[in-house]
């Protein structure tokens, strides 16, 4: 070989491996907890709760309001076409000849003295045509029943309540990040396994097929090797597939695009712990979001239930209108005007309207009653079953791990008995499909173990 094509061997080498590692730097890394972080953090589902969370926290601000006064501020202008007048009479005075009596009684003149004379008609208008008017008025209640700080109280409690669901949800999607991430852990090392057992099975044809040339092998046994060898192939395609699947499976939980390249840094641990039924049934019923939201949802129902029987009562409110305005009066000039007023205001027939509204609050708190009665059996059926799940997990872990080392030992002997004359070529296969079983169900055990701790914790209410 040249000294130009070693050069050019190295070079092309050199930028394969530089490739490669681009490559493998565009992938992003999670382990668990990054996984579980990201999605809290981008999952579309908890944008949504996240989103619920903040409107509640609203809600109590609206609430809130009804504690303060109302201010409104107000301004008009209006150009009467026509102004409407007050006519009256009005009687004329001047100057009248009045008779002069003499000492007997007749007229002996006239003389000139003032008096009514007649009458005018005067018309006085009723308004200006050009009226300007700017008002601010605060209203402020001072006695409602506990109507407003029931109110408020609820939009609390809703606030709350929101938040225990926000965690709910939360907990949910922990737990399925958890049973995904080591779902495609399982599905790499099953592909690991299946890819170790091709291996040895083409190598085990290979030893075959030498042995057939050499005349120390049957036509069916290469045959029947050969067959297998072929029937394995489509069990590693499709456990490929799988992976490829989960993985996408896990992006669309995680929030990442569909082309995002991942890799997952974790490995199946067998930690045992030790927990208790009955000490872990109750702790749930503390701990649970569930119960914790549906009681709130149940004070709620309350309050909104003594809302509704108050409704009727009279509410005292306070108005003061301070405004300014133009004509003042009767006087066509800028001017100033106030009035405080203490009112009380009462519905006294609303057609049974409110008497529906105190029945369908008290069926709303009976529905809350059960609910939380119903959630309460729920979650103890839950923490049974997962506790159940495992302990069964715990066993079979223990004997799946024993199982492996049984079928690496008899592999081991089987093929060295094959070897030396002593055992056929279905024998081999046999044992090398019985480890890849033992295998496989190690990984599965182990895997429905480290599931089966997170979905317990999950049930009684901790991380």
């Amino acid at each position: 070989m040249s000294k130009k094509v070693k050069i050019l061997i190295s070079v092309a080498g050199f930028l394969f491996i530089q490739i490669a590692n681009i490559y493998a730097g565009d992938s992003l890394r999670f382990s668990l907890d990054d996984a579980v972080k990201y999605a809290l953090k981008h999952n579309e589902s908890m944008k949504i709760e996240q989103a619920g969370v903040k409107s509640a926290d609203a809600g109590t601000m609206i609430a809130r309001a009804g504690f303060l006064p109302k201010v409104s501020a107000s301004a008009s202008y209006t150009k009467l076409g026509k102004t409407s007048n007050f006519d009256m009479l009005s009687p004329s005075y001047g100057m009248m000849q009045m008779p002069v009596f003499g000492p007997m009684g007749d007229t002996i003149g006239f003389t000139v003295v003032p008096g009514i004379i007649g009458a005018d008609t005067i018309s006085i208008p009723m308004g200006q045509e050009e009226n300007y008017i700017t008002q601010l008025t605060v209203q402020q209640p001072i006695f409602t029943w506990g109507k407003i700080i029931s109110g408020y109280q609820i939009s609390k409690l809703n606030l709350d309540a929101t938040k225990e669901d926000y965690r709910k949800n939360r907990n949910e999607l922990i737990l399925n990040v958890t049973k995904t991430f080591y779902g495609i852990i399982v599905l790499e090392e099953f592909v690991k396994i299946t890819e170790d057992a091709y291996k040895q099975l083409q190598k085990h044809t290979n030893v075959i097929e030498k042995r057939y040339n050499e005349g120390l092998a049957s036509k069916f046994d290469l045959l029947r090797v050969k067959v297998q060898l072929t029937n394995m192939e489509p069990q590693l395609i499709k456990a490929r597939d799988g992976l490829e699947l989960a993985k996408n499976g896990f992006k669309l939980l995680l929030g990442l695009k569909q082309n995002e390249n991942i890799k997952l840094e974790g490995k199946l641990d067998y930690d045992p712990v030790t927990v208790e039924l009955e000490k872990s049934t109750k702790a749930a019923q503390i701990n649970r979001p569930e119960i914790k939201s549906m009681n709130m949802r149940k004070e709620m129902a309350k309050k909104a239930l003594f809302i509704n029987r108050t409704s009727n009562l009279p509410n005292i409110v306070a108005i003061g209108n301070y405004g300014y305005k133009k004509p003042l009066y009767f006087t066509n000039e800028w001017g100033t005007d106030w009035n405080v007023t203490l009112a009380a205001q009462m519905q006294i027939f609303s057609g049974f309207e409110n008497l529906g509204r105190v029945r369908q609050a008290s069926y709303q708190l009976s529905q809350a009653e059960h609910g939380l009665n119903l959630i309460k059996e729920g979650i103890k059926m839950e923490v049974q079953s997962t506790y159940l799940q495992l302990e069964q997990a715990k066993k079979l872990v223990m004997s799946q791990k024993e199982n492996i080392s049984q079928a690496e030992e008899a592999l081991k002997i089987v093929e060295q008995r094959y070897n030396n004359g002593l055992a056929t070529s279905l024998e081999v296969m046999d044992t090398q499909l019985a480890l890849m079983q033992a295998k496989t169900n190690w990984l599965q055990a182990l895997s429905d173990y480290v599931i089966a701790k997170c979905a317990f914790e999950k049930a009684v209410g901790g991380k």
